[in-house]
């Protein structure tokens, strides 16, 4: 295992290497080896490593811990390259450097703001290397989490749920907007250090381990957002009931709210359109993976009971309030989801945007939140965040009982209909 100091020592060559680099030739065109690659994005103090593998058919692949993410839409001109990341609006621009090294930077072109992180990359068979941890074998690890403990502004609650084969570690955080989804790392007994990148989220965690206490805990999100944290070995650790967090201020009052399509016309959702059919309103972002997973758990749903009644009104929350970036954005990831439709538009994402057009709900909290209408046009639920396949017997759990209960509402027969 490297230690601290060595792992800053590396981190700073990197940049060096990185900064030294960055130049391109045209007509220079390098063969990577195949296998193994640690990516290393000049975050902290000592870099957010990630798994890429290549194979023998030149096939990129991100890994993080059982998620695949194939990188398909590589172009390579001599010794640059280009690479825009599946589902998300985010890009990997680079160069070549040599048979076993390659660097470059991110970009999240969600934002209206330049965001870019720089990377480097290098062959390492030795990286994490690739062990299915089956979770059924596993020690599981359960962590009661406090994140900004010292802050009354930013604290916040989640559950840690890991599981440990050997020094590999495996898993994710559950908070009450979702999960961190599939994290990977290793636990070498006095720390432990887990990582991601899905190409919309760049995490980083790392805390010492004392007893049951996790102490000292650091967290990164890219370049924008640090915070501490710490946990306590708890095997009941528990959030409140996503499905109390968003409630109908008036039940008294029917359910609507008014949002555009992306030709920039209003439109009103009132009990008109959801009388007789089982509605599901889903808030959501393109730049959220949480969302994005409930978005493919949506699109099973209305597959197997559209034709029973089932309709999916997916109302976009976007980090820009261009209607055409904001399209473009959503229509490409819907494109690539096969989902059969209509998204519309409901604005900016950060500034209170969606509690103001849901406005007969008390408060939006997280993106993705579910809003599940019956037949009669009645809310009967709303639930706040996802846990994803990341979760795993949560996330199983989850969806079992969001599909019993479209089916509870689906065999309901209305007097009034």
């Amino acid at each position: 295992m490297l230690t601290t100091t060595n792992k800053i020592l590396r981190f700073a060559l990197a940049i060096l290497i990185l900064v030294s680099c960055n130049t391109n030739v045209a007509d220079k065109k390098i063969s990577l080896k195949t296998g193994e690659y640690e990516l290393l994005f000049a975050v902290g103090e000592t870099g957010i490593p990630v798994r890429l593998s290549i194979d023998s058919s030149n096939q990129w692949t991100i890994h993080n811990w059982n998620e695949n993410i194939p990188l398909d839409s590589i172009k390579l001109n001599g010794d640059s390259f280009h690479i825009d990341m599946p589902l998300f609006n985010t890009s990997l621009d680079g160069h070549i450097t040599s048979d076993s090294t390659f660097n470059g930077k991110w970009t999240d072109h969600s934002r209206d703001s330049l965001y870019q992180i720089a990377f480097i990359a290098t062959h390492n068979a030795d990286f994490r290397p690739r062990h299915v941890i089956d979770t059924k074998h596993a020690d599981k690890l359960t962590y009661e989490v406090v994140f900004s403990p010292d802050s009354i502004a930013d604290l916040s609650k989640a559950v840690g749920i890991f599981y440990r084969k050997s020094n590999t570690l495996v898993g994710t955080f559950l908070t009450e907007s979702g999960d961190y989804r599939f994290l990977e790392g290793e636990d070498t007994g006095k720390s432990l250090h887990l990582s991601c990148f899905d190409g919309a989220h760049l995490f980083y965690f790392c805390a010492n381990r004392e007893g049951d206490q996790l102490t000292d805990g650091k967290f990164y999100s890219g370049n924008h957002w640090s915070e501490e944290w710490k946990g306590t070995m708890n095997e009941s650790a528990s959030l409140r009931n996503p499905d109390s967090l968003t409630f109908v201020q008036d039940k008294k009052s029917s359910f609507d709210f008014t949002v555009r399509n992306f030709d920039g016309d209003s439109v009103t959702f009132d009990s008109s359109h959801f009388k007789g059919h089982v509605t599901i309103v889903q808030i959501f972002g393109s730049w959220c993976p949480n969302c994005t997973d409930e978005s493919i758990f949506v699109k099973s749903l209305y597959q197997k009971y559209h034709s029973r009644g089932l309709e999916v009104i997916p109302v976009a929350f976007e980090r820009t309030a261009d209607v055409s970036l904001a399209k473009q954005a959503v229509f490409s990831q819907f494109e690539e989801l096969d989902l059969q439709y209509t998204p519309y538009f409901g604005g900016i994402s950060n500034n209170g945007q969606s509690t103001k057009t849901f406005h007969k709900l008390s408060r939006i909290s997280s993106y993705p939140t579910m809003v599940i209408i019956d037949k009669l046009g009645v809310v009967r639920k709303i639930h706040t965040g996802f846990y994803g396949p990341g979760t795993v017997e949560h996330f199983e759990r989850h969806c079992t009982e969001l599909t019993q209960f479209i089916e509870k509402l689906l065999a309901e027969v209305p007097p009034h209909l």
